[in-house]
């Protein structure tokens, strides 16, 4: 019998399909394929995909009457950018949390070398103060590992830049690949606008955002970006 999946495990598992799926879906589409792909009841896809795209892992778009879904390698490749940037920062915040608390022990220490009495609160301060310094360098040696887990993760050791390189080549051939599914789906929202163009340019300036030229729609890959 085989063992029952955690729903964080069947999440993986919708992820992992739609990123090797490499297109969009609807959710008429997802509720017919996901339940065999995760093993969830067919009542439960909606569900799932919704908690996904409010946790910001799955695109959602609406095009005509109905939703898109998708979800992009590249994403992932962001999210974990951003988990290191954040590890980064956290390191450095306790890092120097650290060399001030280790400062100010310095100092004390000093102080209390001149004198020749302590009183209670004195004695007080100074446990708390070792008790911080022990908590930061706690902190700093847990950031430091997952800060080398993730480093790790994201690079294959002396191979790491030939794979980044060979990764970077993936992404752009993908970003070929759904600048046409654009194209496509830029068809078929003409399609359904019955020949409104100005209808079609203010959906295409809406989702494009940043990427949107004006009068020519989706700004187009620099071939040595």
């Amino acid at each position: 019998m085989a063992p029952k999946l955690s729903k964080s495990e069947k999440q993986d598992l919708i992820l992992s399909y739609l990123r090797s799926s490499r297109t969009c879906h609807t959710l008429k589409d997802l509720e017919k394929v996901l339940p065999s792909v995760a093993s969830i009841n067919g009542i439960q896809v909606k569900e799932y995909i919704q908690a996904l795209t409010d946790e910001g892992h799955l695109r959602v778009e609406k095009i005509g009457s109905g939703n898109w879904y998708w979800c992009f390698g590249s994403e992932e490749k962001k999210e974990r950018e951003t988990k290191l940037s954040q590890l980064q920062e956290e390191v450095d915040k306790a890092r120097k949390s650290c060399e001030e608390a280790e400062l100010v022990l310095a100092t004390e220490r000093r102080k209390r070398d001149k004198e020749q009495e302590q009183d209670e609160a004195e004695g007080k301060e100074r446990e708390a103060l070792c008790a911080r310094k022990m908590e930061l360098e706690m902190q700093l040696r847990q950031l430091r590992a997952e800060k080398a887990e993730w480093v790790d993760s994201s690079s294959s050791g002396p191979g790491g830049v030939a794979k980044k390189k060979e990764e970077v080549d993936i992404w752009k051939r993908e970003a070929l690949m759904w600048t046409d599914n654009i194209y496509i789906l830029e068809e078929y929202l003409r399609k359904l606008a019955g020949g409104d163009r100005e209808l079609v340019e203010c959906m295409k300036r809406e989702c494009y955002g940043d990427e949107y030229v004006e009068g020519e729609g989706l700004r187009e890959l620099e071939a040595d970006a």
